[in-house]
């Protein structure tokens, strides 16, 4: 079991989330320091009648092409998926929900799990609605995890999921009140509707800000420098009309982009 320390960390990162500091990166190091994995991932996934993801990694080289199409195919058929998406909303293992012997005989572990060393999971639904989820997830290969080590990273999803719902519902009343300011319903529904007016590079960027990557993050994975990922933001502050980037995730997911369909996101750097 981990010390104090842990306890402290997560506090930290949890203030900072609910302040819409960007916070995945730390929590993947966060939870490779305390608990210790393989692989960590986290996982911004759309949830309608077809499942797409973008997915950042830490311990592992970025999904493939290839790989994104096949996990596209064999997601319906993962036999942790359903609970991760429907059942209660806290840390599993898939050991608890999957027979292990069985599960290895599947297709999508055959195929995508097994040449990664993913043997053994937990999931931590961070986010979760019938449109969408964020999923952060552990991954060992030689032994599970134990009892001790998911209470400790259920208190951590707990506080983290908090921190999300209250960061979520100051950036909504900010973008209300952003509104109001404005004069006039009409002005909040060009507001509403600018996301669809964006270029397909602005919409790059909103989608990889929405999933909490800084400029250098984002950068890398569109292979733009870091000043002009900023260009880019600021033009998004003034499309979205909104001052932070908080506001630009509440505004890209209130028009339904969640889960923007660009190509898998770089590994997250060890």
């Amino acid at each position: 079991m981990v010390g104090g320390r842990f306890e402290s960390d997560v506090i930290s990162l949890a203030r900072a989330a609910a302040e819409g500091v960007e916070i995945m990166p730390d929590a993947l190091a966060l939870l490779d320091r305390h608990i210790g994995a393989a692989v960590l991932s986290v996982s911004m996934m759309s949830l309608g009648s077809d499942v797409d993801a973008e997915v950042a990694l830490r311990g592992a080289p970025p999904i493939t092409t290839a790989e994104s199409a096949e996990w596209r195919r064999l997601i319906g058929t993962h036999p942790y998926f359903l609970h991760v998406v429907t059942g209660p909303p806290h840390a599993s293992r898939l050991t608890d929900v999957v027979d292990l012997r069985r599960f290895e005989q599947s297709e999508v572990y055959r195929r995508l799990l097994h040449p990664r060393g993913s043997r053994y999971q937990v999931g931590l639904p961070l986010e979760r609605s019938p449109q969408r989820m964020v999923l952060l997830s552990l991954w060992r290969d030689q032994s599970d995890f134990t009892d001790a080590e998911l209470a400790d990273l259920e208190q951590f999803r707990t506080a983290l999921a908090a921190a999300f719902v209250y960061r979520a519902a100051i950036a909504s009343l900010q973008a209300r009140a952003s509104a109001a300011a404005d004069g006039s319903s009409t002005s909040a529904s060009r507001s509403d509707a600018a996301p669809a007016r964006l270029t397909p590079r602005q919409r790059q960027v909103a989608a990889l800000v929405e999933l909490g990557l800084t400029n250098a993050q984002i950068g890398a994975r569109l292979g733009l420098t870091e000043r002009t990922v900023r260009k880019h933001v600021g033009d998004l502050f003034a499309a979205l009309q909104c001052d932070s980037r908080t506001l630009i995730a509440v505004r890209w997911r209130a028009a339904g982009n969640a889960a923007a369909p660009v190509a898998p996101l770089e590994a997250v750097a060890n």
